[in-house]
């Protein structure tokens, strides 16, 4: 999209383009939150009401709050290593057409997607001064709190990729599910925990396409009309050599998550069973070639990770099994101080390749959490203002 202009201004007698104004400068933000449901949970699945998205300007995102609360407990109550965002089996976000736009991905998906999207500073959901957990053998053991973005928008600061959303009768909607007790406790409380899910809903209004002093301002945020998409794709491995094709897409790459996991889903084993070489091939063009502690390293310089042992209260750690590739920082050094130029154009005939060897024994599992543009009219430049 190319920069909106004023009406030519004149000086010495020649007409000059005025550059409009961004778009944040003549429109305020909105907030909601409208949507709460409660459920106790239990030994299986249990799908929750979508949430229907209220119908403002534009759609940046969402906050999804869960609070889980127990009673009465005398178990020495703990959690698994993916809890307690765990909680939530499944998440999606499909577009007023009913397309998924985020999903089918877990709750610890979506914290991890938090933790290294680059979408706000404070990026750890356990650093949050709102995450509360409580093991042990308290009555209230097995209680906890924590607060997630789901983001719509890449950057706050031109609301890059908000979405339209003036449509009552075509609205954007999430869709949850609350998982088993199975999989939050690894020893779970006397009583089921009722669990509480709220949706805050996020945006920008309408512009009125002038600032405050009536200078022009541009009328729809930045890269209107794209989308950023994630998804996840599960790559089965077995002990040993491997040499495995990405399944086929097409966007530009934000951020690719790998996440290894032994037969029994431990992401411990799989850290100690992560290759010690594992290599990335694009077209045929060996693109990235990383041992274990190279890797780490990139990421605690990008993310400011401790070395301190992951646990359910420890903050800003090195996540168990789980390396990350982004190009999030062509603005500054922190992931999520980009300006879009660094995304990675891969269409459907790209072949991205992935080798090394798994250690241990027995079947792995690979994951590959993939977040990606799709930019309006297939046009990289709408997300750059037309550079």
């Amino acid at each position: 999209m190319g920069t909106p202009t004023e009406a030519p201004a004149k000086k010495n007698g020649k007409a000059q383009v005025v550059a409009a104004r961004p778009f944040v400068t003549g429109t305020r933000t909105l907030e909601s939150e409208v949507y709460t449901q409660t459920v106790t949970q239990n030994t299986g699945t249990q799908a929750l009401t979508p949430y229907e998205f209220q119908v403002d300007g534009y759609l940046a995102g969402a906050l999804i709050s869960v609070t889980a609360t127990t009673a009465g407990n005398a178990a020495t109550t703990a959690f698994k290593a993916d809890g307690p965002f765990s909680v939530l089996s499944s998440i999606i976000f499909e577009d007023i057409g009913g397309k998924q736009v985020m999903g089918p991905i877990t709750g610890w998906n979506l914290y991890v997607l938090n933790r290294f999207g680059g979408f706000v500073y404070n990026a750890d959901v356990k650093a949050n001064a709102t995450y509360t957990v409580t093991s042990g053998a308290g009555t209230t053991g097995g209680s906890y709190r924590f607060v997630m973005r789901l983001p719509i928008q890449v950057r706050r600061r031109d609301g890059m990729a908000s979405l339209p959303n003036r449509n009552a009768s075509a609205t954007f909607k999430i869709k949850m599910v609350v998982s088993p007790i199975v999989d939050v406790y690894s020893t779970a409380p006397t009583n089921a925990p009722s669990v509480k899910v709220e949706v805050q809903q996020h945006g920008w209004a309408t512009s009125d396409n002038r600032d405050y002093k009536g200078s022009a301002v541009a009328p729809t945020p930045n890269g209107v009309g794209s989308l950023m998409y994630t998804d996840l794709e599960t790559i089965q491995l077995g002990a040993g050599k491997f040499n495995q094709r990405m399944a086929t897409f097409g966007g530009l790459l934000r951020l690719l998550v790998f996440e290894l996991r032994d037969s029994n889903g431990s992401r411990s084993q799989g850290e100690s069973d992560w290759p010690t070489l594992f290599e990335v091939e694009i077209d045929k063009v060996k693109v990235y070639s990383r041992s274990p502690v190279v890797w780490d390293t990139f990421m605690a310089e990008d993310y400011g990770l401790s070395n301190t042992a992951e646990s359910v209260t420890a903050t800003n750690t090195k996540i168990n099994g789980t390396k990350v590739l982004h190009w999030l920082d062509d603005f500054g050094l922190q992931p999520g101080a980009e300006n879009s130029f660094r995304y990675q154009p891969v269409t459907p005939s790209t072949a991205i390749q992935l080798s090394g060897s798994v250690g241990g024994s027995g079947a792995h599992t690979l994951t590959v959490l993939k977040n990606y543009m799709s930019p309006v009219n297939d046009d990289p430049r709408q997300l750059t203002g037309g550079r």
